[in-house]
């Protein structure tokens, strides 16, 4: 009798443990729309600024994400400097070649890195500074 009840338990725990595995697999996890808003060059046109609206819904607010990359590069999270969500007068300004500012008026910044430089270009030598600026 023991085995009678035992058996049926094992099989809705090797099914249930198939789903689990299965959505491992297939990644369940919620889809992040990303969608490019702004891409400004630098004055000497060796690097893009790129400001990256995210959109995980209707119950979360839309997040920004600001990247440095070669010009025309699609941004990868290795080039990221600023990720942020609520945020209210979020703008972008190159001040010189090597120079980006990053102001806004409100928000929660998750993430900044106040440089920037990459390996693929004059192997490391070419560093952005990166200045935030709260406006009042």
């Amino acid at each position: 009798m023991f085995k009678t009840i035992l058996v049926p338990i094992i099989k809705i725990f090797h099914l249930f443990l198939l789903v689990i595995v299965m959505m491992e697999i297939m990644g369940c996890e919620p889809v992040v729309g990303r969608d490019e808003i702004t891409r400004i060059s630098s004055p000497d046109f060796i690097v893009d600024a790129v400001l990256i609206r995210t959109n995980a819904g209707a119950t979360t607010s839309f997040g920004f994400e600001i990247y440095i990359v070669r010009t025309g590069d699609i941004p990868t999270e290795a080039d990221l400097l600023f990720r942020g969500d609520k945020m209210e007068g979020l703008k972008l300004r190159w001040v010189q070649s090597k120079l980006l500012t990053i102001q806004y008026e409100q928000g929660q910044i998750f993430h900044f890195s106040n440089f920037w430089s990459s390996r693929d270009i004059q192997y490391f030598k070419y560093e952005v500074e990166v200045l935030l600026i709260k406006k009042l």
